[in-house]
Formats: C-alpha cells, sequence, structure tokens
C-alpha cells in the first residue's frame, strides 16, 4: 500500500488529478485510483515511474540503525500517559518559542 500513497503524494503535491497523471504515463486514471487506493498494489519500478512522471524522483537508501532512538522508546514506554503528553506538550512549547524568536 506505500506504492499507492507515494503515488497519491507524488500526484497532489504536483496538483495533478488522476486523469492528468495517467496521461502523463500513457494510461487511464482508473490505474491511477486503483494504486491510490489501494485496489492494485504496483511494484517498485513502476511506483518510480509514476513518481517521476509526477516531476519527482524517489530515493531510498539504507542506513544503520540507530541504537540511540531505540533507547529513547524503552525510556518513552517507563512513562505513564500523563507523563508522556507533558513532554509532548514541553516540546511543542518549545517549537514554537523558537519559532517566534526565529520570526523575530
Amino acid at each position: 500500500m506505500i506504492g499507492g500513497q507515494l503515488i497519491a503524494e507524488a500526484r497532489k503535491r504536483a496538483g495533478l488529478t488522476q486523469t492528468e497523471l495517467a496521461d502523463r504515463m500513457g494510461s487511464h486514471q482508473s490505474v491511477v485510483a486503483r494504486w491510490e487506493t489501494g485496489g492494485t498494489h504496483p511494484d517498485f519500478d513502476t511506483v518510480v515511474s509514476v513518481v517521476r512522471a509526477a516531476g519527482f524522483d524517489l530515493g531510498i537508501s539504507l542506513h544503520h540503525a540507530d541504537q540511540h532512538d531505540l533507547a529513547l522508546i524503552r525510556r518513552e514506554l517507563t512513562l505513564l500517559p500523563h507523563q508522556r503528553l507533558s513532554g509532548m506538550v514541553d516540546a511543542v512549547n518549545n517549537l514554537n518559542a523558537m519559532q517566534a524568536t526565529a520570526d523575530g
């Protein structure tokens, strides 16, 4: 289903209708619709081609796993829900303050 989501995102970012994207690919609107709704699942090469038809490139890369993220997740799981929520509220407030400072 991720392929259909990538296609839909590329199409929307390009400001294209399903019909316009299909025309660029020499296909039909119904094909694009089936991909986007998960009715059919395009293979990777098809997704790359469709994303290019929308005017974008699709890049995939492999990175070593960052064990730091796993440690953060484990720490968060030890917190009670209200503690996690409080931490998120604090983070949003800090981001808003940084944005306000940047906006001057």
